[in-house]
């Protein structure tokens, strides 16, 4: 295809900006084209270049230009040639199969290293018309990829907190690297407990002075991340010999912790001590399980004073109430809301039989809690339904929800109670009540889930303007929307019944067959009507 330049009747100094801009369009045009993959001439033909090129071009402009496009195409060609070429560093040496789990020294052929990618000029590109993060691109703090196996590799950011050592595909290194959460934790200067022995448990964590409802015990970051992948599909040794190898990336003071933690080798300390995360919704390979050796301290109750929570990969600890010094901290490793059977089973996987005050109750005292379970059970899914409906049978229901999770201690999980209380109140129209209730939610749900999370801020408007909330009374207002809808009702009824009694139509009920026939003969009335009459 022969690229022609237009020839402008005008001097020299007025064409040739025109010109430059020409050469740089096609050199843009040539970077582009060699970014997507594309075949140069048929982009020129796709925009129709040949457009520009009826006037017959003067030979001296054309070959200036060519010129400038030859330079063009050879600076973009020498400039992808050697970034191919310097893709990876020549060892001089054979090349082989990658085998990671080997060390350097045995091997008899080297695999060449890939060169580091350079820090990203931006975070984001434009793809499929929509602005995309560039996963694949992450900061300098990353060091890696070590010990790939198939898609798996290992990366470490040693300024992470104490340490993050991530083994999964390289595309999440860039998905933890944007989270902005993980470049500012809050951290005690002297933690507010101490590390210790538990008859019966191992090694817990104690309170060394009075610990205040809402207060933060940890905010951290894990030391270690897999994927589920390795975790799952690999066989034990070559799982094992990965895991030592990633933990040896880490700075001292994170091996130190991981490798105080329970278990007796490296897979076990992740398969009892992880938390499961996913760290980019449900896209592949978002799956993980994160190690927090601090948090793994702390043994479980099934009525726990600490809540903790996850925010993308950052572990945050809260007390739901006062601690006095010389308690136990503890967080639950199940969802509290069963008997104590299911929850005695559940347990069964984590190899220990609960000891906690709440299963240790009398035979009489567990049956009372168990009942207390069902009442919650029923009470939650009878508000569901009436909530739902816009009619509320019983406006104490809220009031009872509330009481049974008090007396079920479930400070954890007491936020969703409040919850529906405020909204049983607010639909009635109760203000006081409803923004009391509401204010309570809003401090639990912020320490449960987070205060910018959707229920919170939702609670914290009823709290604050409760008129303006959707639940204000709502009851009242369909009530009186449905009047409003009955009255209209009974008036187009009213007249329907004048218009039958203009038509012959005697007195009595009202049928759908007379509905439609006045209907349709309204409307033949007035086909009729339109019959020979003007248009326009």
């Amino acid at each position: 295809m022969e690229i022609q330049i237009v020839e402008y009747h005008f001097p020299f100094s007025v064409y040739l900006p025109n010109l430059l801009l020409n050469v740089w369009f096609l050199c843009f045009i040539r970077y582009r084209c060699e970014a997507e993959h594309l075949d140069l001439g048929t982009f020129f033909v796709g925009v129709g270049i040949d457009t520009y090129t009826q006037a017959e071009p003067r030979a001296t402009m054309r070959n200036l230009g060519v010129f400038y496009y030859a330079l063009c195409v050879l600076f973009t060609s020498t400039s992808a040639a050697a970034a191919q070429a310097d893709e990876h560093i020549d060892t001089g040496k054979e090349e082989c199969p990658q085998t990671p789990l080997t060390r350097e020294s045995d091997l008899t052929c080297v695999a060449p290293q890939p060169k580091p990618k350079p820090e990203p000029k931006t975070k984001t590109t434009f793809r499929d018309g929509k602005w995309r993060w560039n996963y694949d691109d992450h900061s300098d703090d990353w060091d890696g990829p070590y010990d790939c196996i198939e898609s798996y590799c290992v990366f470490v950011n040693p300024k992470l907190n104490d340490g993050l050592v991530l083994i999964s595909p390289e595309p999440n290194v860039g998905v933890i690297d944007n989270f902005s959460n993980t470049k500012e934790l809050f951290k005690h200067e002297t933690p507010p407990f101490y590390a210790t022995p538990i008859p019966g448990k191992g090694i817990g964590l104690i309170a060394n002075r009075t610990i205040k409802k809402n207060e933060i015990i940890f905010h951290t970051t894990p030391a270690m991340l897999v994927q589920f992948g390795p975790h799952l599909d690999f066989d034990g040794e070559t799982r094992l010999e990965l895991y030592d190898r990633a933990v040896a990336h880490l700075p001292p003071t994170a091996q130190e912790h991981f490798q105080s933690q329970y278990g007796e080798d490296a897979f076990m300390k992740v398969d009892r001590n992880a938390f499961r995360l996913f760290i980019n919704g449900e896209r592949p390979y978002s799956g993980h399980l994160a190690v927090y050796p601090q948090v793994s301290r702390m043994n479980h109750d099934c009525r726990p004073n600490i809540h903790y929570r996850m925010d993308n990969i950052t572990h945050i600890s809260i007390a739901v109430r006062d601690i006095a010094p010389g308690e136990e901290l503890t967080i639950s490793y199940i969802d509290g809301h069963m008997s104590r059977a299911e929850r005695q089973s559940r347990l069964g996987d984590w190899g220990f039989k609960c000891t906690c005050p709440h299963c240790s109750m009398s035979a009489e005292d567990v049956a009372a809690s168990d009942k207390r379970m069902d009442e919650i059970y029923a009470i939650e899914d009878d508000l569901e339904k009436q909530v739902s409906a816009g009619v509320i049978i019983d406006p104490g229901l809220g009031d009872k929800l509330v009481r049974l999770y008090e007396a079920e201690k479930f400070d954890s999980y007491i936020g969703q109670a409040l919850t529906r209380a405020a909204l049983v109140h607010s639909l009635l129209g109760n203000e006081k009540e409803a923004t009391s209730y509401a204010d309570k939610a809003y401090e639990a749900l912020a320490r449960e889930h987070g205060e910018w999370n959707k229920d919170a801020k939702a609670m914290k408007l009823l709290a604050e303007n409760p008129t303006k909330h959707w639940s204000w009374q709502a009851l009242k207002k369909k009530a009186e929307r449905e009047a409003k809808q009955k009255k209209e009702k009974e008036q187009r009824e009213k007249k329907m019944k004048e218009k039958l009694k203009e038509q012959g139509w005697e007195e009595g009920v009202i049928t759908d067959q007379v509905k439609v026939e006045l209907t349709g003969g309204q409307k033949e009335k007035q086909r009729e009507g339109s019959k020979g009459e003007r248009v326009g």
